[in-house]
């Protein structure tokens, strides 16, 4: 799902469950909390965060763009060394 900034500029294109889109779907607001997962750590090091998400218009916005940046890196790190591995 691709996810936009305030301004409607795209940020990042990252998977949502489906629970996550309907809570979405019904004007909710949702928090997403990562981390690096304990296997690869050692590898990526220890990345963590947060940021929120939530439905405006037809659009799902993040209100902190910097940290959906953030993650869709580390899911790109950890697909990159799954495949490594």
């Amino acid at each position: 799902m691709m996810i936009f900034d305030r301004d409607g500029n795209e940020i990042a294109d990252i998977p949502l469950s489906e629970k996550q889109e309907a809570v979405l779907g019904h004007d909710e607001e949702i928090v997403v909390i990562y981390h690096t997962p304990q296997m690869l750590r050692y590898i990526l090091g220890e990345r963590s965060g947060t940021f929120m998400l939530r439905k405006l218009g037809g659009r799902i916005i993040a209100a902190d763009a910097d940290g959906l940046r953030a993650y869709a890196d580390l899911q790109r790190a950890i697909k990159v060394a799954r495949e490594q591995h």
